[in-house]
This record gives C-alpha cells, structure tokens and sequence, in this order.
C-alpha cells in the first residue's frame, strides 16, 4: 500500500492511495501537492460523485404522474373552470410528460422544447400555456427556480381572431332547422340558451349546478326573468332572458348537472345526418353542417347585428353617469364596482323560431306554484 505523508498547516496527514505502483502514486503525490486541501483518491472521487448523483437525483424536477396530478388538484382548487383543467392543461400536460421521458426540467434547454413543439402539429397555444403554468407552479412550491426554468422564455403565440382564419357562425335558419330535429329536451334548452342569451359553457353549467340566481320578473316589455351570476371580483352578471330562454335555464336548474360536450356533440351529428336524409339533391346535403355548440355565440353576434332588437324594462330607470353625479362620484366606475346593480337589464330580442313539437308549453314559475298548490288542496 503507497500513503502520502505530509505535514499540513502544523498537522500531519496520512493518506492511503488506491495506486498500485510507484508511478501512479507519485502521479497522486504531484496532485496532492497542487491542492492538499481538495484533494481526493480515486475512490473518494467516485464516491463524491455517486453521493452528488443521488442529491441531483432526489432534487430532480421530473414531470411524473403524481407530479401531474398534484399540480391538476392545485388547479381544481384554484377555481379553474373543469373542462379546461381536464382538457387544456390535464391532457396536454401528459404529451409533456411523455416527450420529457422522465428528465430533469432543469437540464431541458429552451432549444429542446421548441423542438418537442414542432413534433405536434396542432394545439401549440394550449400546449405552451399548459407546459408554462405547470413551471409557474413548481416555482412557486419552491421546487423549480427561475435560473433553471427553460419555459421563462417560451412565448405563447398571439392567437389570431377566428374571423381572420375562417368565419364562424350558423343563419338563423340551420339553428332552427337543427332544434326542430333533437330529441333531447337538454340539448334543446343548452341550444335555447346559446342562442338567445349567448351564454358560455360555463354559465349554463353554473345554472345547471345552481350557481346562478333565477328570478321571475313578468315585464311587459317581453323580459320573463333573469340569471344572475356571480364573480369573485365583487360583480355580477345580469343576463335577461324572454319566455322560452327563462323556461330552459329553470329545466337545466331543476336537473341539477349540465350537458357534457360529447353526448352534445353525438345528438347533434345524427340531427345532421337526418336532416341531409330528407335533402333531395347532393346540394342541399352538403350545405347541411354539424352545429358546434360553441359557434353560436358567435352567430348571436352577427343576427344581433343584424336583425336585434333592443327591449328595455318598462321601468327603465338613470343612465349610470347621472347616478354617479349625483352620488358625486368622479368616476362611474366607483358606482358600477360598489354600489350600482342592474336588477333587470336590457335585452336583446331576435327573430328566431326554435320550435320542437315535443318542448313543454312555456308557463310561468308562479303559475306553476299555483298550480300544485291548488290540486294540494283539492
């Protein structure tokens, strides 16, 4: 066995070598020599770098499936609306985590992600903003630093208005002809909804779950009722709805859960198919579409445009400048934020037919309640 014996700051060390023969261990002396107090065997070496390997690998920001699925639960509690968390972010999440193949994020180069992003041929908005707010997460559990986070630099694309790159949006006429043809009461009072109130996915969701307010209000004007929905910020949302948009939203309301997409999507593909069954040339059946639900907003846009007709409240009360005058309030901000709340506001009446033979007649909530209270009696 070859040991180095030196005198170091007035101590004596006493090294031994993994050297098998003179000349190694006068090779190892030299590097002693050169650093005496960094100096390490070969087999101290490797067991530093072993041990260093292990530290790196359990502070490794690997995208797991546990990993995942805590970041999902995280959104879930954050408010996020459910189908995005589970589509937008759940789903494209796990093609990261499959084009990752469980490496450190912290190694990963903004060149390589870039890459991993010309693989896919669709959804590059969504995958970015999915990769990035799994980073903005991780940062801040502590578990990420910014120094070593490739997505800071990873910029979402502007995403382009839909107008630019097709037009979106049915005629009146094929949202009429496709209610006519669903058997699905939930189906219609969804499509009832988007197409006279213009509500999101969200806000038919919430009145199904019973999140919104319904409220009876028998205006003369055409206005049945309204829904109310209620924001974190503070504000509420006031939609008017006529007879028939009052009536669906109490039926979504009663059943107590919304329509999902797919089922939506299936009834309306076989409405589709029926109506180009009764179609009598090849022209007529291809300009028979499938009606994205998600579009309508959009045609409610273009009739409103087009063919709306505003109606006010029989009682149709101060322009909000003047009440903020009044209250002396310089902006009308300060009036809408804290203390203005249109109870019933305007609404927007378009010549729309949606007529199912099998939709129940349109009575009013009280009328109903009347109703069961008198047979209770009798």
């Amino acid at each position: 066995m070859w040991v180095i014996e030196r005198r170091v700051s007035g101590a004596v060390k006493a090294i031994a070598l993994d050297a098998l023969t003179e000349e190694d261990a006068l090779a190892e002396l030299v590097l002693f020599d050169r650093d005496p107090a960094s100096y390490r065997t070969k087999k101290q070496t490797v067991l530093l770098a072993a041990e260093q390997a292990e530290r790196a690998a359990a502070d490794a920001v690997v995208l797991t499936p546990e990993l995942h699925k805590e970041f999902i639960e995280h959104a879930r509690k954050e408010g996020l609306n459910k189908e995005y968390v589970e589509h937008i972010l759940g789903n494209y999440l796990s093609h990261w985590g499959v084009a990752l193949n469980g490496r450190d994020m912290r190694e990963v180069t903004l060149l390589e992600l870039r890459k991993m992003l010309k693989g896919w041929k669709t959804a590059e908005h969504h995958r970015i903003v999915a990769l990035k707010s799994f980073a903005s997460w991780l940062r801040e559990e502590g578990k990420l630093h910014r120094s070593n986070d490739p997505t800071l630099d990873l910029l979402v694309p502007q995403a382009k208005p839909e107008k630019s790159v097709r037009v979106k949006g049915y005629a009146m006429s094929e949202v009429e002809a496709v209610y006519a043809e669903v058997p699905s009461q939930l189906l219609r009072d969804t499509l009832c909804l988007r197409a006279k109130a213009s509500m999101h996915d969200t806000e038919i969701a919430r009145v199904a779950r019973g999140e919104a307010v319904l409220r009876e209000v028998d205006d003369p004007c055409g206005i049945k009722g309204t829904v109310t929905f209620f924001h974190k910020r503070g504000d509420d949302h006031v939609v008017s709805l006529d007879a028939q948009a009052f009536a669906a939203a109490l039926r979504l309301q009663a059943r107590k859960r919304p329509l999902t997409r797919a089922p939506a999507l299936l009834m309306l593909k076989r409405a589709a198919n029926r109506l180009r069954e009764k179609c009598e040339t090849p022209e007529e059946r291809e300009k028979i579409r499938v009606i994205a639900p998600g579009e309508i907003r959009h045609s409610f846009s273009n009739w409103a445009s087009d063919y709306g007709v505003l109606v006010r409240p029989t009682k149709q009360g101060l322009p909000v400048e003047e009440v903020a005058a009044v209250m002396g309030h310089r902006s009308t901000k300060t009036t809408r934020t804290f203390y203005k709340r249109v109870l019933v506001p305007p609404m927007i009446q378009l010549p729309l037919n949606l007529i199912h033979p099998e939709d129940p007649p349109i009575a009013s909530r009280t009328a109903d309640l009347n109703d069961s209270n008198e047979k209770s009696v009798a």
